[in-house]
């Protein structure tokens, strides 16, 4: 297993490019997956800086239709041409979010239909396998309401609002021999409950590790600490975390768990 980000929020060094957002290359199993795509065409311009090709990814992977997660899809379908796209439908609903009693569109679109490009786009609604030991979860089981909080995020239903359930929203699993890699684009179903869901779609056995945002600010971030030893029950060796997981939501994951926690910042690459 190797990977790479492409984009993060955070970026050290010359030469690469930072955003809100997140996308990470992943290798495995003779495929090349990309999953998210940031929100604009940094990801192409970092990946060239890397010299990583992705021109010959075989798999994106969009977790949920947020433009920070979504945006650098066009970027990217004008450099690839095969490789298959799984997003669920609901990911292309008009996503808005509220700040300060202001309405801002959090989703993302395409310049054209989905039927116009050369690339296949498969709209899932089940889990489904990849190949031996890659998974997209797409049914998030609820366990528990802790650790989630999606009271600004809404979804434009004709020219009504209604809160988002984030029911487009998926996460990617993969198993390598005894070690089992969970990837999450933002956890806005809330990162216990993704963890529980792969803990029992992977018969009980630890996950190893756990990449992504979690989604640890606002009311979340103050209530974060009460929360944090439920990570145990998991078995999990080492948090790659980054984007909406929040500079402080990691200093206080990582003094919670002050070996296993690293920042997978825009560049970061590591081999397991």
């Amino acid at each position: 297993m190797e990977l790479v980000t492409l984009v993060d929020n955070l970026v050290y060094g010359e030469g690469l490019i930072g955003e809100h957002g997140s996308s990470f290359l992943i290798k495995t199993k003779g495929k090349k997956i990309l999953f998210d795509t940031g929100q604009t065409n940094a990801l192409i311009s970092n990946a060239m800086y890397l010299a990583e090709d992705l021109t010959d990814v075989d798999y994106v992977i969009l977790s949920h239709g947020h433009y920070d997660h979504c945006g650098g899809l066009e970027a990217f379908l004008e450099i690839n041409h095969t490789a298959t796209i799984y997003l669920k439908p609901k990911a292309f609903n008009e996503k808005i979010s509220i700040r300060e009693n202001i309405e801002h569109f959090v989703g993302f679109k395409l310049k054209k239909a989905i039927t116009e490009y050369p690339n296949t786009f498969m709209l899932i609604e089940e889990d489904i396998q990849l190949a031996n030991g890659i998974e997209i979860i797409a049914n998030i089981h609820t366990y528990t309401h802790d650790l989630v909080d999606t009271s600004r995020f809404f979804v434009k239903d004709h020219t009504n609002l209604v809160q988002d359930q984030f029911n487009d929203e998926l996460f990617l699993f993969i198993t390598e021999g005894e070690n089992a890699f969970l990837f999450t684009g933002c956890s806005h179903k809330g990162i216990l409950n993704i963890l529980k869901t792969a803990y029992e779609k992977n018969a009980h056995k630890d996950i190893q590790y756990v990449f992504g945002g979690m989604h640890f600010n606002g009311e979340l971030l103050r209530h974060l600490d009460q929360y944090l030893m439920q990570f145990k029950h998991f078995g999990i060796q080492s948090f790659y975390v980054n984007h909406c997981t929040g500079i402080d939501g990691y200093f206080r994951l990582r003094l919670k768990f002050p070996q296993k926690v690293n920042y997978a910042f825009t560049g970061f690459h590591v081999e397991l």
